[in-house]
């Protein structure tokens, strides 16, 4: 993973004045550390939720239960609804929104063999939103292991925030 790339976003979100929120799912926190490992992360970075289970998801980032059902927590509407839901979660006012650019991951990173109709490995759903914009996402096909898959998650996540910001 580019340590890189996590050191220039936090430099592009500095230079606008804006603040990041982070919903991981499939990441675990991995994409948290990848901003938080670079220093000067804490002039940016909000912070970060690890929403794992579905009731978490809907809990603390309001993913309504009637999309998870329908969906299922591996889908873009999920990450949008996390990545929109943790920018609420992180403003402490309406304008706080202005300023505020979250991320999110949601996916399969190995076999859930308990539950055949899970969704096949490597599936992963990253988003971003920045301020005054509809989220975007990207949907990823990853291969690897476990740890490949989420480590890939994450930097797929940085790159789709990098795309955003360099077009706006």
């Amino acid at each position: 993973m580019s340590h890189q790339l996590f050191a220039d976003l936090i430099e592009q979100l500095k230079a606008r004045g804006l603040k990041l929120a982070i919903a991981e799912s499939v990441t675990g926190g991995l994409l948290s550390s990848s901003f938080v490992s670079v220093e000067g992360a804490s002039k940016v970075l909000l912070g970060s939720v690890v929403a794992y289970q579905n009731s978490a998801k809907h809990q603390l980032l309001g993913v309504p239960l009637e999309l998870l059902d329908a969906k299922g927590a591996v889908s873009f509407e999920v990450a949008v609804s996390m990545a929109e839901g943790v920018r609420k979660m992180f403003a402490k006012t309406e304008a706080d929104l202005g300023s505020l650019v979250s991320l999110s991951s949601t996916g399969m990173a190995s076999a859930d063999s308990s539950d055949p109709k899970a969704p096949p490995v490597g599936l992963v759903f990253v988003a971003a939103q920045l301020p005054g914009q509809p989220a975007e996402y990207l949907r990823l096909s990853l291969s690897g292991d476990r740890d490949e898959i989420r480590r890939d998650a994450a930097e797929q996540a940085g790159l789709l925030l990098q795309s955003l910001m360099n077009r706006n």
